[in-house]
């Protein structure tokens, strides 16, 4: 492969609202199997070669019949389907059940899905292929932007998550050799991929480490917990111009890295307007009531084009503070960053430790912290440790029943101060009655 033949763009399409980010690129996939097809062999995007090959290997002769017939049938109801009116529930369920008859009884072999390298992944004893592809991410804005700022580039299988999903990004730095071996849609060894990524990470590491560190002080000045209140006092677009004026000489490196794509409008989706044809505009207005009564299958016909990665995320995070739907927050528990939509959110919901949560943790220890100031509570627990030591030394005085007793008294008092049902104030009155 001659890096000509590598298209480095990325395009960027904002969706429903600005809350969805959608990206088109071409990357590194991984998969674990031996190759790269998909359920039913309906991703045409694969190679024809490896879809035949995977084919002729696995499958008896009869069965290959039989998988060229389904296609057929596949096509038809597509077909079908296609020239339909409406998106009718009914009238598709009749098709499925039209065309599913047709098709022929076959043990597909290949897996359900595909999968991505994670950080987790043992990466020096993986085996299997890449394929380079196009490929469409689409995820909530600013996902994309936490997920960076969370990779920690000091460690190889980071970087190499990022490599393979950015691999753009590094065909600059590869020389003819380290690219011969590649082609577009074709299967690479897992191991080939792996040295061209260490060829290139400790001289990215150090500008990649750069960048993520500015980023992570743009959404902090943006959204941190603990920002002074003349930082506070200020909008969220304000906040976003001040840091921008404040780092514009880093910032522009990749700020300005892109252009428009499309036209200033709204469209629908080439299978959606089949069902929009119209002779005046009030049937289309009819047609628009039934088909999209709440406008969520309509999107803008336009799209951001760069081919650099922190050009998305910075335009990600534009689109953050330009909508104000959401917000990228550091857990206090595990100082990962996430995306909510609630300013006083402090804890993720990744898995800390034995099914908990961040935000179960973080809950429970600050309800402990608050309760640890509460006068109430510390005479609440000095008396518990009162009670069971009566009962320690002198169980003849003080019986199991009459601890046990007030041990759940007292703790249902707690659970309803904590919902809100009762008050310190009631339960101080009832310690002093039940010392």
């Amino acid at each position: 492969m001659k890096k000509t033949d590598f298209d480095k763009e990325i395009k960027i399409i904002t969706l429903a609202d600005g809350k969805l980010l959608g990206l088109e690129l071409k990357s590194i996939l991984y998969t674990p199997n031996k190759y790269r097809i998909p359920v039913a062999f309906a991703d045409r995007a694969n190679s024809a070669d490896d879809t035949d090959k995977y084919i002729s290997e696995n499958y008896s002769k009869e069965d290959q019949e039989k998988l060229k017939h389904n296609d057929e049938i596949t096509n038809e109801f597509l077909a079908e389907v296609s020239k339909l009116l409406s998106d009718s529930e009914s009238e598709i369920q009749k098709l499925v059940k039209k065309y599913k008859s047709k098709l022929l009884d076959v043990d597909y072999k290949a897996p359900d899905n595909l999968r991505c390298i994670t950080t987790d992944d043992d990466i020096e004893n993986l085996s299997g292929y890449f394929v380079i592809d196009s490929n469409a991410i689409i995820d909530s804005n600013g996902k994309l932007l936490a997920s960076f700022l969370n990779l920690d580039f000091n460690r190889f299988n980071d970087f190499f998550v990022f490599f393979t999903k950015y691999f753009g990004m590094f065909i600059d730095e590869m020389n003819k050799e380290d690219l011969r071996g590649l082609q577009i849609d074709e299967l690479t060894d897992i191991k080939s991929i792996i040295s061209l990524a260490k060829n290139v990470y400790e001289d990215s590491k150090r500008n990649i480490i750069q960048i993520q560190n500015l980023l992570k002080k743009f959404v902090d000045f943006l959204y941190g917990y603990d920002n002074s209140n003349e930082i506070n006092s200020l909008t969220l677009k304000q906040k976003f111009y001040v840091f921008y004026e404040e780092n514009k000489k880093e910032l522009n490196n990749f700020s300005h890295k892109y252009y428009h794509e499309g036209l200033f409008n709204f469209t629908y989706s080439s299978t959606d307007l089949n069902n929009l044809n119209h002779k005046n505009t009030s049937e289309l207005i009819e047609k628009l009531k039934k088909f999209d009564a709440d406008g969520s299958k309509i999107s803008n016909s336009y799209s951001i084009i760069t081919d650099n990665i922190y050009t998305v995320l910075y335009i990600s995070l534009y689109n953050l503070v330009l909508n104000n739907y959401a917000m990228i927050r550091q857990c206090k528990n595990c100082h990962k960053y996430f995306l909510t939509n609630k300013s006083n959110t402090y804890y993720c919901d990744n898995i800390y430790y034995q099914n908990k949560t961040c935000k179960d943790i973080g809950n429970q220890l600050s309800q402990k912290k608050k309760e640890n100031k509460e006068p109430v509570y510390g005479k609440y627990r000095s008396i518990y440790a009162n009670k069971a030591t009566l009962l320690k030394r002198n169980p003849d005085i003080y019986s199991r029943a009459d601890y046990e007793h007030w041990k759940k008294e007292s703790s249902q008092f707690m659970k309803d101060i904590r919902n809100g049902l009762k008050t310190y104030e009631e339960f101080d009155k009832w310690l002093d009655k039940n010392k």
